[in-house]
């Protein structure tokens, strides 16, 4: 039986892959797979003879073949392998055996970044749904058309000036009054139309602003929700020194998902290849998590063992500020055997057998480790970024001002020298 145990111990001793605790090198589905085909030689007496090799996938190339599980198989100098992803392109080398005895995910975590400017967010804008927004703007506009026609029935100068601004006051929750004097107003409707701008204005602004509070208080810290962001952020990329890193490093055919194969090869190319020298780049579990805890690294692993160093770890303030992105999506793995071998339809019917009395579901859920979670809630503090649309639209007041005043400036100087 051939397993992958990357790095190479400079002993290996075959207890190493039925340890329940963490061992370096080891992935857990690993242990999962190897436990569960002890059984079955327990049962039937017989036993396997382990061997290691660097990682499952890789080039189908002879001379390095007993480095690669898929190609050790296909060339038949292995019999079995404890466990082996299920991909098109291996397929038709090897046989794989059924039910599967695991299956992997893997993320990459990271501690969400407390400084800097942060991602543009544009929840000043979504507090109020398209529709609603535009309703506002009806009800603004059919308020506006109501005070112009009462001022113009007023008679008064500049009642354009006098409606619009009168508008934008109200919804800013400020006071316009036009300095007019002699003017009679008798106008019950423009009164009317105030009344009912200003009752309106004052009830969207409560639940404008009592959404915007509610989502600083209780709406999720920002976080890195495509490989794209993890792309362009500015966290370093570490990886776990087990044989799928390797793999993905060194076969550029392999991914972790095929859907993410442009972004992917992006990851590698930009973040990845070319580190400087003294970077890290392959890191052991604890290492990488205790990189991760103290910022500015994205460290990528499998889940089960992640979960279960950061549980013992981190504090609960900590892993409210954790975040995770998944790079391989849950996937069955099965174990794996030569093309036609004999012990396929052996090893199909042994682990039926131990699937229909809950062996493998037994050894699965030794091996596995509760997801970990921030517990509760704490206000957020919202960084440059999220107040950016903020900042946008003052800066829009500003130069629409600047060029009202211009404009005015420039009539006025007119009608000077008329």
């Amino acid at each position: 039986m051939i397993n992958v145990v990357s790095p190479a111990p400079k002993v290996f001793n075959a207890s190493m892959l039925t340890d329940r605790k963490p061992v370096q090198g080891v992935a857990s589905i690993t242990k999962t797979a190897v436990s569960v085909l002890e059984v079955i030689s327990e049962v039937h007496n017989i036993r396997f003879v382990h061997s290691i090799a660097d990682r499952w996938i890789g080039d189908y190339n002879f001379n390095k073949s007993k480095a690669v599980v898929a190609s050790s198989l296909y060339y038949r100098q292995q019999d079995i392998s404890s466990v082996l992803r299920f991909m098109q392109e291996i397929y038709d080398r090897v046989d794989f055996v059924h039910p599967p005895l695991t299956s992997i995910e893997t993320r990459y975590y990271y501690r969400i970044p407390t400084h800097g400017a942060g991602k543009l967010e544009n929840q000043f804008l979504r507090p109020l749904s398209v529709g609603a927004w535009i309703s506002v703007a009806v009800v603004i506009g059919l308020c506006a058309l109501v005070l112009l026609l009462s001022a113009k029935s007023e008679r008064r100068p500049s009642s354009v000036q006098y409606a619009v601004f009168s508008i934008i006051a109200s919804i800013c929750q400020q006071f316009f009054e036009e300095n007019t004097i002699g003017i009679q107003r008798v106008s019950a409707a423009r009164k009317l139309t105030i009344l009912v701008t200003g009752i309106s204005c004052v009830l969207i602004y409560n639940y404008y602003t009592s959404s915007v509070v509610s989502w600083l208080l209780n709406g999720p810290p920002p976080s890195i929700n495509s490989l794209q962001e993890l792309l362009v952020s500015p966290l370093d990329l570490i990886y776990e020194d087990v044989g799928y890193t390797r793999s993905w490093l060194q076969t550029p055919s392999y991914y972790y998902n095929k859907r993410n194969a442009e972004i992917e090869d992006e990851l590698r190319k930009k973040k990845v290849f070319n580190k400087k020298k003294d970077d890290p780049l392959l890191k052991p579990l604890e290492e990488g998590i205790a990189m991760v805890k103290a910022g500015g690294f994205a460290y990528h692993t499998e889940v089960e063992n992640a979960n279960r160093l950061i549980s013992t770890t981190f504090t609960q303030s900590e892993l409210c500020e954790l975040g995770s992105l998944q790079s391989m999506e849950k996937t069955l793995l099965y174990a794996a055997v030569q093309k036609n071998s004999p012990y396929k339809e052996f090893l199909n019917w042994s682990l039926m057998r131990l699937l229909e009395r809950g062996i493998v579901k037994c050894v699965q859920h030794r091996t596995m480790a509760p997801p970990v979670k921030c517990e509760g809630s704490s206000p957020r503090a919202l960084a440059l970024g999220g107040a950016a649309p903020a900042f946008l639209l003052l800066a829009g007041g500003y130069l629409l001002a600047t060029v009202i005043m211009l404009s005015e400036r420039l009539k006025w100087q007119k009608k000077q020298k008329l």
